[in-house]
């Protein structure tokens, strides 16, 4: 029999009940969720009171509820199973893809911002999945099915496609520390920063928030706001504002560890909520195991 501190070590099975019961708050509705007789849930919770010497549940007259101590177990076994998934996930993927490849587009700001950082710890959990990056910033002419997985550009309607929210979004003005000192106080009122240099992205394609729909976002009306034309690539224009030339609009999923580290600030306080940031795939190509294992990790990482 295991041991452990000279105890014995509950079952996986019986924890799995308990989990399952403190989620449903009773023990039919994990028996039926487990497919198992109620008696066997019963049986297992018994054998981990008597373990821990106290109860972990309080019954009720419908149902169950978690005692402080119950609390603390549940907390402990919801963790233990999640690791224990992604183990059983990593390893399923290491035996049946010995180099296995997933295809992910995405936009070069993305990329260097959102994505790279999320590529090297996915890859400390699945070391046997390669992830490519392929960069694209046109919503048009972007062949979707050429790839498992991507993140669009912009406003463009992909509610057709599969996809899975990976996060809300945020847009807000951003700019250098440098670029700020012009300012007697932060933050400025909109009108104020109506009147300062914007940097403005000049696209092929209508498809991201500008500075007119932010502006008209948080209320207020400027037809014509000082913008000057600096690139046709966010990345390009991101580098323009960190070297302080200008005012320009941060999307949060790829400003925000700039903001964090303080290399960039926020002269602004209003926010304009935008589309939830989806990550999308065609639903006439199957994803691949590699590919799902990615998406979810990337869904519940991030």
């Amino acid at each position: 029999m295991s041991k452990f501190d000279g105890k014995e070590v509950p079952s996986l099975a019986g924890l799995v009940m308990f989990d399952a019961a403190a989620r449903l708050g009773s023990f039919s509705a994990a028996a039926t969720e487990l497919k198992v007789g109620q008696p066997a849930v019963s049986h297992a919770i018994r054998e981990l009171e008597r373990r821990v010497g106290g109860s972990l549940f309080d019954r009720l007259h419908r149902g169950v509820r978690l005692t402080e101590a119950g609390e603390a177990l549940a907390g402990e076994v919801d963790l233990g199973i999640d690791r224990l998934e992604r183990g059983l996930r990593a390893a399923t993927t290491m035996t049946t893809h010995s180099h296995a490849v997933v295809r992910l587009a995405v936009s070069t700001a993305t990329a260097s911002f959102w994505l790279m950082p999320r590529i090297r710890r996915f890859k400390l959990e699945y070391p046997a999945i390669d992830v490519q990056c392929i960069t694209s910033d046109s919503t048009v002419t972007f062949d979707f099915t050429s790839v498992d997985l991507f993140i669009p550009v912009g406003r463009v309607d992909w509610s057709h496609l599969d996809r899975w929210e990976v996060e809300t979004e945020q847009v807000y003005p951003i700019c250098s520390p440098a670029f700020a000192e012009r300012f007697d106080r932060l933050p400025v009122s909109v009108e104020t920063l109506a009147t300062e240099t914007l940097l403005h992205l000049d696209e092929r394609h209508d498809s991201r928030l500008v500075w007119t729909d932010w502006f008209a976002g948080v209320g207020h009306d400027f037809a014509t706001p000082t913008q000057v034309t600096v690139a046709n690539d966010y990345a390009v224009l991101l580098q323009a504002t960190l070297e302080g030339q200008g005012i320009a609009l941060g999307w949060r999923h790829i400003v925000e560890t700039l903001v964090a580290s303080g290399q960039l600030i926020r002269p602004v306080e209003e926010v304009v909520n935008g589309e939830p940031f989806y990550l999308h795939a065609s639903p006439h190509r199957e994803l691949t195991d590699a590919a799902e294992t990615f998406r979810d990790w990337l869904v519940v990482t991030t």
